[in-house]
């Protein structure tokens, strides 16, 4: 039997290891990984922000958690984790991280609407669906593009603008992120079935009334 395989694997990492702090834990959690750059050497992006990690076959990382690695001070975000066996038990853990390039300033709110206490008339603005620090990646689209057919001449490519965020946020079409209290984003429409613990909303220009935000009292605290 081979089923101490897969705790001998684990001491390898505890030697040899780079040290992950998972931050979306109360009380954040520490463990140990092996990584490396990505081999796709003429899509720098991908080289820069993707990196092939394994991870101990007791991992605690589910999709979606987000690390940060206190010796590059970078904070990535758990995409893909596939347990690796060998007659039948688990040894080790495979997966892919990203790096989380969302200025940590974002911030992503929602419409709502409040009664006025005075006029009891209906106010529009806007509610604190989550605060900074905000987690993810984002990005030109990275697999593939659109065709623009309505141009009169020729085509012409739609890059479309993506945010990799945990699941958890809970992301609705029309929230609002914004970067940096200058960039306005609308999500478009939000991809949910491509990682388990993690979304793709897919964002354009948000040209509505820049309201006020009447309350957060939903705020996610992450």
């Amino acid at each position: 039997m081979l089923s101490g395989l897969g705790p001998d694997i684990e001491e390898v990492y505890a030697e040899l290891g780079t040290e992950i702090v998972i931050v979306n834990r109360t009380p954040q959690v520490s463990e140990r990984i092996l990584y490396e750059i990505n081999a796709q050497g003429t899509k720098p992006f991908i080289r820069e922000h993707h990196l092939d990690c394994t991870f101990p076959y007791n991992t605690s990382l589910v999709v979606g958690d987000v690390v940060y690695m206190p010796k590059t001070g970078r904070y990535h975000m758990v995409m893909n984790l596939t347990s690796e066996l060998f007659e039948d038990e688990p040894v080790e853990v495979n997966g892919v991280i990203y790096l989380c390039n969302l200025p940590l300033t974002a911030r992503i709110l929602r419409p709502a609407e409040i009664r006025d206490a005075q006029s009891y008339d209906m106010i529009s603005g806007w509610s604190v669906l989550v605060d900074a620090p905000v987690y993810g990646l984002i990005t030109d689209r990275i697999f593939g593009s659109q065709l623009d057919e309505l141009v009169i001449v020729g085509q012409t490519q739609i890059w479309r603008i993506d945010l990799y965020l945990p699941k958890r946020y809970n992301l609705e079409p029309l929230d609002r992120v914004v970067i940096s209290d200058t960039e306005y984003y609308k999500i478009e429409a939000i991809e949910a079935y491509n990682f388990p613990g993690a979304v793709v909303a897919t964002l354009v220009e948000d040209n509505r009334p820049m309201h006020d935000v009447i309350f957060d009292d939903e705020v996610y605290d992450d």
